[in-house]
């Protein structure tokens, strides 16, 4: 079960949220969200699905000697910091990467049972070892408290990384009120139009811009941006859902993705999406450069980008792609971001755009042969002429999806539109009324399209 699904957002969702209202006590809230999560995860899919919440106990019982043992001899605790990163990385392939293993055999499963999820509950659980080992909390006595932190469905589709001294005072004390409800039903509809109108529909305009029938110069660069466009729409929908989702059961969140900046060269950019994740790697990764030197910085940075092109898929692209991304933000921590400052934003704006670019192309394609031809394509090797007729109509037929995606990322025409709403608002209780009311409209119409759109899509 995925958030965009129609069972989970008219069904599964309200019904555990309005479950959750039938007693006041924290300790019910907590007891709905583990037996909602569990839904969640199993639906449509084998029981032993839950078997993942078994590392439940290893966190507990690790997280507890690792507090207990470190004042005595900090070796043994960070052997046992180790063990918890080892058993993570197992659950991690078994449960999230389960097609490396042999098809038929022992270990290989019939379904994936929670590909990227299984990879955000492992890392969230390895979060709390490492802020048990790093002292920013202290290790949990009440397991049902841990559970619910672990084993929540909010996290699992894509993040964030909540940590657990964070979470820890809401898990033990919280009220939902009807402002959260509001806040979390406005940002879910805007996170379910996210992934189920803008990614799709970007989508559709990648595999038509960058169809190898019809190769033009405008399609190979308009149909990488759109892949990126869709890859980060589908992202950054799950995360607003996920973040609403925390509201209507009482948590505040952090946010999994900030505005896109080139402020920073393409390491900004790079960081803009998983920050939560990204600060779990570089808090982790930190431990084993303690004089944050230069050098061996831009190592662990290396490091850090393979390891997460390998955390979303093991397979050779997405190595090469880590690898190429490791060099470049490597060279900016060393040197090329001292240079980046200098320059003025447009040419940094452009150096971002065509790194990006050519580095995420490998992602797209399954051969390198296809990649090639691709850069051929972006200047005009192999084509006839500059846009293809079936872009152009896609491109406007979609304009004001297009539109409305593009003022979302770009952050000068997000604030002006902003500023503009706040200007129509006035004064006055009317303007401030008609915005509302328009607002809402707004609101139902997105939501009557996402409905009708996942509904076609589940008949086919």
């Amino acid at each position: 079960m995925v958030y965009s699904d129609l069972l989970f957002f008219l069904g599964l969702m309200p019904v555990s949220v309005l479950v959750s209202f039938f007693d006041r006590s924290t300790e019910y809230k907590n007891l709905i969200l583990i037996l909602t999560s569990v839904i969640f995860v199993c639906w449509a899919k084998p029981v032993r699905a839950c078997v993942i919440f078994v590392t439940v106990l290893s966190e507990y019982f690790l997280a507890r000697g690792i507090e207990k043992t470190k004042p005595r001899n900090r070796s043994s605790a960070a052997v046992l910091l180790m063990l918890d990163l080892l058993i993570n990385i197992l659950a991690f392939l078994y449960f999230g990467h389960n097609y490396i293993f042999a098809s038929g055999g022992r270990l290989h499963l019939a379904e994936a049972l929670i590909p990227v999820g299984a990879g955000y509950y492992t890392a969230k659980g390895f979060s709390y070892c490492l802020d048990v080992f790093t002292e920013r909390c202290k290790a949990e006595r009440n397991i049902f408290c841990l559970m619910t932190y672990m084993v929540s469905f909010h996290s699992l589709p894509a993040g964030p990384v909540v940590r657990y001294g964070d979470m820890e005072p809401a898990i033990r004390r919280r009220s939902v009120t009807g402002k959260s409800i509001n806040d979390g039903l406005d940002l879910f509809i805007i996170g379910l139009g996210k992934a189920v109108i803008l990614a799709p529909t970007f989508n559709r305009i990648a595999d038509i811009g960058l169809d190898p029938t019809e190769p033009t110069p405008s399609g190979a660069v308009i149909g990488m941006l759109s892949f990126l466009a869709g890859c980060w729409y589908g992202f950054t929908g799950l995360a607003d859902m996920a973040k609403a989702l925390g509201l209507f059961s009482g948590f505040d969140y952090p946010d999994n993705y900030r505005e896109l900046t080139v402020k920073e060269g393409v390491t900004g950019f790079a960081k803009s999406a998983n920050t939560t994740l990204i600060k779990l790697f570089e808090d982790f990764l930190g431990l084993f450069n303690k004089g944050g030197k230069s050098a061996p910085a831009a190592v662990l940075t290396l490091i850090g980008a393979l390891t997460m092109a390998l955390w979303y898929h093991i397979s050779k692209p997405f190595l090469a792609v880590g690898l190429c991304f490791g060099l470049v933000l490597a060279a900016e921590r060393l040197f090329l971001g001292k240079l980046l400052e200098k320059l003025p934003r447009l040419i940094t704006a452009v150096y971002v755009a065509a790194v990006t670019l050519v580095i995420t192309g490998g992602l797209y394609f399954d051969k390198f042969s296809d990649y090639k031809r691709w850069l051929g394509n972006t200047v005009g090797r192999g084509t006839d002429y500059m846009l293809s007729v079936s872009l152009k109509n896609a491109l406007i037929s979609n304009f004001l999806l297009i539109l409305i995606a593009f003022i979302n990322v770009c952050t000068p025409a997000k604030k002006g539109f902003l500023l503009l709403w706040e200007k129509a608002k006035g004064h006055s209780a009317g303007s401030y009324s008609a915005c509302r009311i328009c607002r809402t409209a707004a609101s139902a119409f997105i939501l009557f399209l996402c409905v009708v759109t996942a509904a076609a899509r589940a008949v086919g």
